[in-house]
């Protein structure tokens, strides 16, 4: 029996379908049951792996935050201790200008405990034994100017409220003035007889300490017995000086119970211990209350200690180590972190049971495994629904594959090749043609999308070149834009031994609205300028023009004769009267003085800048006031500021599409990154590999992202004369 095409068409189809439906089916099922056994055995083995793995990044974690715990407790108290050493070193200071220039100040009358009531924060005067009968004319008078130094012992103590504190200035003529705080005694201080009549400071430790000192030193942890309670302190103590030379000692005597308070205070978790080595492995502060870890006020020394772990940790504590050790007290089996307080000589520790860290690892190992259970559970339940539903699917498309083959056999073989013909003559290049097919169906449709194609794509050709030829024209005008920003923007970088300077800047797009600028005022006066104009492209160029200009030309004019503060303040209202658009312009303008290294500063609304202090090899951002952005309002005030720079001091300024320069996670860089990595970097190197590292680690974090802003980067380095 001969076969036409359309029956031939409907076997081969009928045949096709029937025979890939099989083929598929069973491929199906035993793909999936492979899968689903092979994704049962996998979760398994990964669970495990993953609880094992969870159990020990536990533990790491665990031991790394108590790392962390003891150098954030370290630096605590090595920065109580800084504070106090500053407050002495200002006490003396301000010592020095009374004594050597009494005639700049006015007599001051002191407190005196003989015959008055003396109270909290209230300067008083003592006498060595014999030298208040016997006070000449010219001594009194030399009390008298010293006593203004209250006024600087009442704004320090402000800071101490909350501790037992003394402020001492001891004279080597004999008298001493102080000021005292006890937080518990709310009436007059308890002043006893020897304390008033028989006092003389310059047999006292703090001021044997700081008569031969260079400048301010620390003494040894020591029992204060001046009030009815016993307490452990330290004192830190500074020379000050007159004409002559050293005139006498200032110091401040505090508690170190206080600093032992505000540790506890700060501890996280119940069961987290702590105390603190000096310099002879005795323990001076301590959560302990009983123990060999308890603070003694006699000597103990925990280097010998019976427990070789703790006495081999206590070793590397005083010998300024930091680490984490295993050891045991009273049974009980600690972790130990400890870093040192390097100002001090002494070391911190936190202690840890064993046991707690051992317990919150092996919850989270017992937490994964559970999850792993239930999550293998849900994949047999969808494995098998998975299944029930190809099933159903299958079968479903097999119905409709034989009810509808017969149909579509029939009406296709005419029509497709009247269309196959047609499709060949458009794709050859003839748009003209036109497919003449009616057959009612999509068919049909499809020969007149074809005619509707050719026409489109005549029209389409005819619009391309002139799209074309108008980009070509736009990229050219684009390219010239750029060419003239570029231009404006100053690239000869001075070569002089006085300073040093250099600047990038990178847009975001062809064009942009970040600007630097540098120019010379006078001889010795040299005007800096970053800004960031608000939005990108086209319209952030031409204001970015406008605003330089304009700020140039005030700075020039106005700048000797009104100062920074005001050129701003006329740039913003000139900037005002052609700004219909209501854009602004953040800004940081400076003007620094060769000679001396002054700097004048006024910051509208721009990023902080960082200052790296050559003399402390370190960074931080510079203290600037917050002023109102220029442009959008006009009669706005500006602040001025200042500050000087040392030789080798640097200022860096950069627009905010450094510190919110974007990775592909939508992350920002961040001032945090900036400023951590401008102080672990090399701010001595030249300007241009300074600009280019900090590009770099800019660059590491956006990674692949593209650029979301411009970028503006600008290094000034004094160098002095």
């Amino acid at each position: 029996m001969k076969w036409n095409i359309q029956k031939r068409l409907l076997f081969l189809v009928l045949a096709a379908g029937i025979l890939s439906f099989l083929t598929l089916s069973g491929l199906s099922f035993y793909g999936i049951s492979a899968m689903r056994n092979e994704m049962i055995s996998l979760g398994t083995e990964i669970g495990k792996a993953g609880a094992n793995f969870t159990r020990e990044l536990i533990m790491y974690q665990l031991k790394k935050t108590l790392g962390e715990v003891a150098r954030a407790r370290a630096d605590f108290i090595e920065q109580e201790v800084n504070l106090i050493k500053q407050d002495v070193e200002i006490i003396a200071n301000v010592m020095t200008q009374i004594s050597s220039n009494p005639e700049n100040y006015k007599p001051v009358k002191l407190l005196d405990p003989r015959f008055e009531e003396v109270r909290n924060f209230q300067p008083y005067v003592l006498y060595s034994p014999g030298l208040a009968e016997n006070l000449s004319p010219e001594l009194r008078h030399e009390i008298e100017i010293a006593g203004n130094i209250r006024n600087i012992f009442i704004a320090n103590s402000k800071s101490f409220a909350n501790y037992r504190t003394s402020f001492n200035v001891g004279s080597k003529n004999g008298y001493f003035i102080g000021a005292t705080i006890y937080p518990k005694i709310t009436g007059a201080l308890p002043f006893s007889h020897e304390d008033i009549y028989q006092y003389d400071c310059r047999e006292r430790p703090w001021y044997q300490n700081g008569i031969n000192a260079k400048n301010a030193v620390f003494s040894d942890v020591f029992i204060n017995n001046d009030t009815s309670d016993k307490y452990q302190a330290f004192s830190c103590s500074a020379p000050y000086y007159d004409k002559k030379g050293v005139a006498g000692v200032v110091s401040i005597g505090f508690s170190i119970d206080e600093i032992s308070e505000s540790i506890s205070e700060q501890m996280v978790g119940e069961n987290v211990l702590s105390f603190v080595l000096n310099e002879y492995g005795e323990v001076i502060i301590s959560s302990f209350t009983s123990g060999e870890l308890a603070v003694m006020l006699e000597e103990q020394d925990l280097r010998k200690s019976s427990g070789e772990a703790l006495a081999y940790a206590a070793r590397k504590m005083v010998e300024g180590d930091n680490g984490i050790l295993a050891v045991t007290i009273d049974d009980e089996e600690y972790l130990l972190a400890y870093a040192p307080i390097k100002s001090m000589g002494w070391s911190f520790a936190t202690l840890t049971l064993r046991k707690n860290i051992n317990n919150s690892a092996n919850e989270s190992q017992q937490y994964f495994l559970n999850q792993i259970d239930i999550f293998l559970q849900k994949l047999r339940d969808k494995f098998f629904i998975m299944a029930i539903a190809a099933l159903i699917l299958l079968m479903g498309l097999l119905y409709f594959m034989i009810s509808t083959s017969k149909n579509f056999s029939s009406r296709l073989i005419g029509p497709l090749h009247a269309l196959s013909d047609g499709v060949r003559e458009i794709s050859s290049g003839n748009f003209d043609k036109k497919l003449d097919i009616k057959t009612g169906d999509e068919i049909e449709e499809l020969a007149n999308s074809f005619n509707g194609m050719t026409d489109e794509l005549k029209t389409y050709m005819a619009n391309l070149t002139s799209v074309t030829a108008e980009r070509e024209r736009i990229a050219t005008e684009l390219n010239v834009a750029t060419e003239i920003q570029n231009g404006l923007l100053p690239k000869d970088f001075p070569t002089r031994a006085d300073f040093e300077l250099f600047a990038t800047t990178t847009p975001a797009k062809e064009v942009g609205g970040d600007f630097y600028d540098f120019y010379f005022l006078d001889e010795t006066h040299i005007a800096i300028t970053v800004a960031d104009v608000s939005g990108k492209g086209i319209p952030a160029a031409l204001f970015m023009v406008i605003s330089k200009t304009i700020l140039n030309n005030f700075a020039v004019s106005k700048h000797n004769s009104e100062g920074l503060a005001e050129v701003v303040a006329a740039a913003n209202d000139k900037l005002c009267t052609y700004n219909d658009a209501m854009m602004f312009v953040t800004a940081f303008i400076g003007v620094l003085d060769l000679e001396t290294g002054e700097f004048t500063f006024v910051n509208a609304g721009h990023n902080p800048p960082v200052i790296f202090h050559a003399a402390e090899n370190h960074c931080d951002f510079l203290d600037v006031k917050k002023n109102f952005v220029m442009g959008p309002m006009d009669n706005i005030p500006f602040v001025e500021q200042k500050t000087t720079f040392k030789a080798g001091d640097l200022i860096f300024i950069y627009t905010d599409g450094v510190t919110e320069a974007l990775n592909v996670a939508d992350e920002e860089y961040l001032p945090d990154r900036l400023i951590k990595f401008m102080n672990e970097t090399d701010c001595r190197a030249d300007l241009q590999t300074l600009l280019k590292n900090i590009r770099g680690d800019v660059a590491d974090h956006v990674g692949e992202a593209a650029q979301s802003d411009d970028i503006t980067m600008f290094a000034l380095r004094f160098n002095g004369k």
